[in-house]
């Protein structure tokens, strides 16, 4: 479970990273023109991909990644893709979208984690999530609602219940 407090930093955190997805889309996008690029624009953007995977690293020890899927994989892979702009200008044409496919993809993980965390930062625990029993005891209990009886008690219960079904079955057969 997150506090409250620790939620807020978290949260200031993935803003941070998502500010820096966003300029780094812009890049990417860049790719798809034929405009010249400057030196210090070339080195902005590596400067981007640095603060992204110093962001990245930083989260990755304070958010479980089991229970908040935000793809740091795929991002550290895309950042690992994009070398310079000049190189992504480079790639054909299919790779360029592809990796644009791959930044939305993980840009929507991203913001649903940052508004889970800006939940929690207002104060909203989630509740813990039970192991459920799959064995076929523990689903005929949840199916009939009742605990199934073990031991002789209840072997002995439904044996009587069975012969006074069966008695009362004969008599009315006799009757007739």
């Amino acid at each position: 479970m997150y506090k409250q407090k620790d939620a807020i930093s978290i949260l200031g955190d993935l803003r941070k990273l998502d500010n820096l997805w966003i300029a780094f889309h812009n890049f990417l996008m860049l790719s798809f023109t034929s405009e010249g690029i400057a030196q210090e624009r070339e080195h902005e953007f590596l400067d981007i991909k640095s603060q992204t995977s110093k962001y990245l690293r930083v989260l990755a020890q304070r958010i479980d990644s089991r229970q908040f899927k935000y793809e740091p994989d795929k991002m550290t892979t895309l950042l690992r893709q994009a070398i310079s702009v000049v190189h992504l200008r480079g790639l054909p044409m299919a790779d360029r979208k592809n990796l644009v496919v791959l930044w939305h993809e993980v840009s929507i993980h991203l913001n649903r984690v940052m508004g889970a965390f800006a939940f929690i930062s207002e104060g909203y625990q989630p509740k813990k999530k039970e192991r459920k029993d799959t064995t076929i005891a523990g689903l005929k209990k949840a199916a009939g609602g009742e605990k199934i009886k073990k031991g002789a008690g209840g072997k002995i219960a439904l044996t009587v219940v069975m012969v006074l079904i069966i008695v009362a079955a004969l008599l009315i057969i006799i009757k007739r």
